[in-house]
């Protein structure tokens, strides 16, 4: 019984633990001991207490660790998307995604949109979605029933309950960095929704842009009985209100394909104009986008009549095909178009668009110096701001033959294709081109138009010069079957050199406007100052003035150059040089070009 007695008096740490227990027998304590003194150390040198202390502090340094990255990360992010502190809400759009971190670029195609985040669960979808503008419709609750309040609610047509109120929607949308714009579909719901967005502006700083939308107008295809808004009552509420948004005046549209497919016209957008035209706000048109490539002539015209315009494309069940996508694009500055379109179709836009080396489909009746930017930089994919040629440098080509047609197509000239169609007696009325020299063999406008449709991003306008109007009835046709094959994509002139009449001119306009309306017209002055009908006043065409001055004196022809100032905020102007004249002073061209940069000064030089 001595040998326990040794090993406690050797290992006091036994010694300590024995008066705290029971013992029954002595064997069985001394292994008990032995374990005890195994189990109390780990790794060799760890007692288990130590050792969960240390996995505690393991443990909570990984979860600082992992809340630290992920709070840098979320940090980041909101960085990124941050709603500006200050932002006027009659600010431009792009300049508000982009100050947001939701955009690096001024471009219209880059702004996404999210359809009527009007009920709860629908603007909740829409705030936690990708998009970056949100679009909702208002109207009052009970709306067209005895039981109507004056509280603004988020509602599409017919619905007139919702569990949103506009109130309850801006506090939402204004602790996200979304932008907003709202529909209206009545004018009662507009005046005391913009007194709800005044108080809101006041108490909480709405610091984004507020877009207000009605349509005001009737648009195409839609009957005369069918009452749009009250387009200056609507006007007048934002004026007297809530001054401070972009206004989205619209048309009412009815697409029925294939009876009910008309488009917009030049009356919709006079009337549009004479409508807004006095607004002090930024002015957004909602286009229908199955109609904005056939109503483009029109469209594009109210477009150029004030840099504070732009356009919103939107879509219904019907998808636009994205050529139709693609020819609004090169027609246009990225600027000034929104795409509210939907998948799949938005997607395969974006994809089309940046394709480097596309086809640019431009628009026949546009700008010449506009194509010869866009070809120029249709490599670069970007969309030019300023002139890269001058129209002044735009040299004007006559095609005498095949072999000279060749030429131009081949070398790197910017210019224009000067035409003289023809016709011969055994087919009247089959357009020509008009030959001359020593290859002198005929060929078919229409071959001629194929072929430029083979090269569609050479840098060459044509200028059709044409001799009578069962010619141009004739030459229209063959324009028109090219369109719709879609290799007709460059500037087209014409002009006529019998017009001797004003109803000779009216006649050639009319043939015009009816059966090919895309092209330039050019009306050809041999007096000074020119003689222009007032029937132009309402073409939806450009119009090009080509002046002579074979008949003029040089001090005559110097106080014309120095008149053109006011022609040419209205028209191109081709100014035709002889041989007679050739050593006037360019500069008086130039200085013309410096003062009014912008302004299509062309001159032809047979010198």
């Amino acid at each position: 019984m001595n040998e326990p007695n040794q090993k406690k008096d050797e290992d006091p740490r036994i010694t300590e633990k024995v008066p705290n227990r029971t013992h029954h027998s002595n064997q069985p304590d001394h292994k008990e001991s032995e374990n005890s003194t195994q189990r109390a150390f780990y790794l060799g040198c760890l007692t288990k207490q130590w050792l969960i202390v240390m996995c505690v502090c393991v443990g909570l340094f990984i979860l600082i660790l992992v809340s630290a990255v992920t709070a840098v990360v979320i940090t980041k992010k909101s960085a990124s998307t941050a709603t500006p502190l200050s932002f006027p809400t009659n600010g431009d759009m792009l300049d508000f995604l982009i100050l947001s971190g939701q955009i690096n670029n001024r471009d219209g195609l880059l702004a996404t949109w999210f359809h009527r985040a009007n009920s709860k669960d629908e603007m909740n979808e829409a705030l936690s979605s990708n998009a970056m503008i949100l679009e909702s419709d208002v109207t009052l609750e009970g709306y067209g029933t005895p039981n109507v309040k004056p509280i603004p609610i988020m509602a599409h047509p017919p619905k007139i309950y919702s569990d949103n109120t506009l109130d309850q929607w801006l506090d939402a949308v204004l602790a996200s960095p979304k932008a907003m714009k709202l529909d209206f579909k009545s004018l009662d719901s507009v005046g005391l929704s913009l007194d709800v967005l005044n108080q809101k502006n006041k108490s909480r700083n709405i610091n984004r842009p507020v877009w207000i939308n009605a349509d005001v107008l009737l648009g195409p295809n839609t009957p005369g009985f069918v009452p749009p808004l009250n387009g200056t009552r609507f006007l007048q509420f934002i004026q007297e209100k809530f001054p401070d948004v972009t206004v989205s005046p619209g048309w009412m549209v009815l697409y029925l394909p294939p009876l009910l497919t008309k488009t917009y016209t030049r009356q919709m957008m006079e009337d549009m104009y004479d409508l807004i035209r006095d607004v002090p706000q930024k002015v957004t048109f909602p286009i229908y986008t199955v109609l904005a490539r056939s109503g483009w002539q029109h469209i594009s015209w109210l477009l150029s009549l004030s840099s504070r315009f732009s356009l919103t494309l939107w879509q219904d069940s019907f998808h636009p095909n994205v050529s139709d996508l693609l020819f609004i694009r090169d027609n246009s500055h990225p600027t000034r178009v929104y795409y509210d379109i939907y998948e799949p179709t938005l997607s395969e836009f974006k994809e089309a668009a940046k394709e480097q080396g596309r086809v640019i489909r431009f628009y026949p009746g546009g700008d010449l110096m506009d194509f010869l930017h866009l070809v120029h930089n249709a490599d670069s994919n970007s969309h030019p701001t300023n002139t890269h040629h001058s129209s002044l440098a735009v040299q004007w080509l006559t095609v005498t033959n095949k072999t000279s047609l060749f030429n131009f197509l081949s070398d790197a000239t910017v210019g224009m294709l000067l035409i003289q169609v023809t016709s011969d007696r055994i087919q009247p009325r089959i357009p020509l081109v008009k030959a001359s020299g020593v290859d002198s063999e005929v060929f078919t406008l229409q071959y001629f138009l194929q072929l430029l449709g083979q090269r569609p991003n050479v840098p060459l306008g044509v200028h059709l010069q044409i001799p009578t109007l069962q010619l141009l009835e004739a030459t229209l046709k063959i324009l028109q079957s090219i369109y719709e094959q879609e290799q007709l994509y460059r500037p087209v002139w014409i002009s006529m050199a019998s017009l001797t009449t004003p109803a000779d001119t009216q006649h050639f306009m009319s043939a015009v406007e009816t059966l090919f309306p895309y092209v330039t017209l050019v009306l050809t002055q041999h007096m000074w100052p020119p003689a222009i009908p007032t029937s132009i006043k309402h073409l939806s065409q450009r119009v090009a003035l080509h002046i002579k001055t074979t008949s003029l004196q040089k001090a005559t022809r110097a106080e014309m150059l120095r008149s053109l100032i006011g022609l040419l905020d209205r028209y191109d102007v081709l100014v035709e040089e002889d041989t007679i004249n050739c050593k006037m002073d360019s500069s008086v061209y130039k200085d013309t070009e410096v003062q009014f940069v912008g302004t299509n000064l062309y001159v032809m030089s047979k010198c």
